[in-house]
């Protein structure tokens, strides 16, 4: 099984003209980025850099870029679960390109019919889904949530909850996916746009809803889906005032 990373980015962003820098930077252009550390190694490697004796330059594309402002912000491990929104409904925009993996393993029919020892071993099957999948979804931000604020999230429960279809995929807006390029033999793809989550009436469970709800907040900082190192994943939510999510 694939380890979560314990740090997640955001890509080159121009605030001034509201967009990622995905494939070049044009000379002259201020960027900024994020970068979300959940291990202490990689929180002090990152406050040696920017404190050590010399301004901290960063390489972009071969040139050499000084770092002109640093923002820094904690939170404690437990800061999301004193969140108690009990919702039904979530709006999430996938601001930047998302996929998320689903893992096929296992032996098939024949081979459980077998002894053990007898049995090849299985290597997981990674197929990467390119929409947004409410299961695939809420269960990768659950198991995130588990190694990284609250190691006593009863985990299997929710993920019961989801299989059940605990959450729904109500509606979209603007879907379409994105191929961004690596370099000229690597590449990945995953969609943005808008997507509306809702719980069906029938399987409303108010816990449930506050675990959801408490995933999505942790979510905007955390990334989502595969990627997320490179910056894919980056989400907006917020809670719907009314019907219309337009």
């Amino acid at each position: 099984m694939r380890t979560l990373s314990p740090f997640s980015l955001t890509p080159l962003e121009a605030p001034s003209q509201h967009i990622f820098l995905y494939d070049f930077v044009p000379a002259g252009v201020e960027f900024q980025f994020r970068i979300v550390s959940f291990s202490q190694d990689i929180t002090s490697a990152l406050q040696r850099f920017v404190l050590g004796d010399s301004s901290p330059v960063i390489e972009v594309q071969g040139v050499q870029v000084p770092v002109r402002e640093v923002s820094v912000s904690s939170f404690e491990n437990n800061e999301f679960d004193k969140l108690d929104a009990d919702v039904s409904r979530f709006v999430v925009d996938f601001v930047t390109p998302t996929f998320f993996r689903n893992t096929q393993k296992g032996p098939n029919l024949l081979s459980l019919l077998l002894p053990r020892r007898f049995r090849k071993p299985v290597k997981p099957v990674y197929r990467y889904v390119i929409v947004p999948d409410p299961y695939l979804f809420f269960r990768g931000l659950a198991r995130l949530y588990r190694q990284f604020c609250n190691p006593n999230f009863r985990y299997k429960s929710y993920c019961e909850w989801l299989l059940e279809g605990g959450v729904a995929l109500e509606t979209y807006y603007g879907l379409r996916v994105l191929k961004i390029h690596e370099n000229d033999f690597r590449w990945s793809r995953g969609f943005v746009g808008r997507a509306v989550f809702a719980i069906p009436r029938d399987l409303y469970d108010s816990r449930m809803a506050k675990l959801s709800h408490r995933l999505l907040e942790f979510g905007k900082l955390c990334n989502v889906g595969g990627n997320r190192t490179a910056g894919f994943g980056v989400i907006n939510y917020r809670v719907p005032p009314f019907k219309d999510d337009k």
